[in-house]
């Protein structure tokens, strides 16, 4: 299917396995070029090279906690140093352990937050001065 991604430039977050790593893989596909993250270092570089090699797309790995303000700049930064810009963002994290409601502690439930929440907002914040003056994205 052509969804019209051709030339675009996706960021996606927390893209080494999972349903972050199934998003970024068809956006490939539909001909993004892409800026993908993970904490670890290892893992997203060997993500990136499969999906590159899989798809033919330009493919950047960055290692990055998107729960880290300061490595959500530099992930943005890096794909604008890159690409010249970020077309299409997909916010995506993990979320708090598994385990009842009363057995989390409240450190638990402000880092799920940091992570869930204030992560895409913080992505977005940095994305979006770009998007609104490209009117796309």
């Amino acid at each position: 299917m052509d969804l019209g991604l051709k030339n675009k430039v996706a960021l996606v977050a927390a893209a080494s396995r999972g349903l972050g790593r199934a998003v970024a893989e068809e956006l490939a596909t539909e001909g993004a070029s892409l800026v993908i993250c993970s904490r670890d270092t290892r893992t997203i570089t060997q993500t990136a090279s499969e999906i590159a090699e899989k798809s033919g797309a330009h493919v950047m790995a960055v290692a990055a906690d998107v729960s880290v303000p300061a490595d959500v700049k530099r992930l943005v930064q890096s794909a604008i140093t890159r690409f010249g810009r970020v077309d299409i963002l997909v916010t995506n994290g993990g979320g708090p352990p598994a385990g009842k409601f009363e057995s989390l502690s409240e450190e638990q439930w402000e880092a799920a937050t940091r992570l869930t929440l204030f992560s895409a907002i913080d992505l977005a914040r940095e994305v979006l001065p770009g998007m609104k003056e490209k009117r796309w994205g």
